[in-house]
């Protein structure tokens, strides 16, 4: 081998390395992220609630517990109590309002404010009908 196939060598199998140490970082950042969540949410949550769903956002997380509705944002979390729900309404992709979680876009949860969820995830449809039977639930 010539000088020069050893420096190309040597430079790819450097590349790998470091590629390598790239690709273990990112996992690990990951992997910290996640638990430091979940170290936060067992925190924020009440003596015996439970959690029923965790739906992913752009923004954060909302999660659905036995007692309340979560969204996280950055670390902190902003609590509804499903007794301050006052309504859900659901808007399919023309903009019409429809029950059936699996034709919704987004999901406006009307309490003190109005707080709007978008469909970005296969967990939203099971939001939507853990919510909707709570409610149910509570009205009678």
């Amino acid at each position: 081998m010539t000088p020069s196939q050893l420096g190309i060598l040597a430079a790819a199998v450097l590349a790998l390395i470091l590629l390598a140490a790239v690709r273990a970082s990112i996992f690990n950042r990951r992997e910290r992220a996640e638990r430091d969540f979940t170290r936060t949410l067992e925190t924020a949550l009440l003596p015996k609630e439970t959690i029923k769903v965790i739906c992913p956002q752009k923004k954060g997380r909302w999660i659905l517990t036995s007692k309340r509705l979560l969204l996280e944002e950055r670390g902190s979390f902003h609590a509804i109590p499903l007794g301050k729900i006052k309504s859900i309404r659901g808007k399919n992709a023309a903009g019409n309002r429809t029950t059936s979680p699996a034709n919704m876009v987004s999901l406006t949860v009307k309490a003190d404010k109005d707080f709007i969820i978008q469909n970005l995830n296969d967990q939203f449809p099971e939001l939507v009908k853990q919510l909707q039977s709570g409610l149910k639930k509570r009205k009678k």
